[in-house]
């Protein structure tokens, strides 16, 4: 019986923190559903243990990683292997979430932001998406639009798990008790849990140590090579590894840490891997609907 996955939710119904309405944005979609984003005041850190200082603009993340509920509504279908609407959704590569956030931005009104051409003439959607495996790789192309929906950069993700400009003392997204914050393999039974039963970070977000490993967008690289503005480094390149960050339900403590990285090939899907967006400009744009 997995019992604490009750009582952790009794736990938040009562004891979570309120969030302050002006650092959240609420996004609707045609059929009812929404999701929130935080607003990440920016600033300055050190990436992971080095002396790398980046140094980013205010952004928008998601509160939660994107959820089969949230999946189902834009993209039509639920490709997870643990099913329930408000578990994350997974079993997705790091080109299907790319094609996500593609049909996500058409879906509002804004424009697609990553093109199989150089051009930027031919989004990549679900449909291309879908055949990529290992034999099979494709080039994909960054073209930020404003306002749009988007894959996290490496150094965003980090800067949001340790809590951003308040610079966080812990290890972990929130504490230095993964069992207060997160799911991994001692608390987890085997399987991805839903969305925000654990207590969140400093700045109200949620599940960004464990439960699911969560894509960025950047390609794999030595630390002293990335962007010190935060920028998503992609380059273009086939067959190039890309980053997850946050551990998952299937990992010891050490890989759940703000500080820990791990990549694969974009092709790559499996049951402990998932994503959440980030939104531009700083300041939230009016919903569109």
């Amino acid at each position: 019986m997995e019992l604490n996955v009750y009582s952790d939710l009794f736990f938040r119904s009562i004891m979570m923190p309120k969030i302050e309405s002006a650092n959240v944005f609420t996004q609707y979609l045609p059929h009812g559903t929404s999701f929130d984003l935080i607003h990440v005041k920016g600033g300055s850190y050190f990436f992971g243990d080095s002396d790398h200082e980046i140094t980013l603009s205010d952004f928008y993340i998601g509160q939660y990683p994107v959820t089969q509920a949230l999946w189902q509504e834009v993209m039509g279908n639920n490709p997870s292997y643990f099913k329930g609407k408000n578990r994350p959704v997974e079993n997705i590569s790091w080109y299907d979430a790319v094609a996500f956030c593609n049909t996500l931005n058409i879906l509002i009104g804004y424009s697609p932001v990553y093109f199989r051409d150089k051009k930027f003439q031919k989004p990549l959607d679900y449909d291309t998406s879908q055949p990529m495996d290992y034999e099979n790789h494709i080039s994909v192309f960054h073209s930020p639009q404003i306002p749009c929906y988007q894959l996290p950069s490496e150094t965003e993700w980090e800067y949001a798990s340790r809590g951003g400009c308040m610079d966080s003392p812990y290890e972990l997204s929130g504490s230095d008790k993964l069992e207060e914050v997160g799911w991994f393999e001692d608390n987890s039974y085997q399987k991805t849990k839903p969305a925000g039963l654990k207590a969140p970070n400093e700045l109200n977000i949620y599940d960004m140590s464990g439960n699911v490993w969560e894509w960025c967008a950047d390609q794999f690289m030595d630390i002293h090579k990335l962007p010190q503005n935060g920028a998503t480094w992609m380059g273009g390149i086939k067959s190039e590894d890309r980053v997850f960050r946050g551990g998952s339900w299937l990992n010891p403590a050490k890989f759940c840490r703000s500080s820990s990285r791990a990549f694969d090939d974009p092709s790559h899907r499996s049951n402990y891997v998932g994503f959440r967006v980030v939104l531009f400009p700083p300041q939230a744009p009016k919903n569109k609907l």
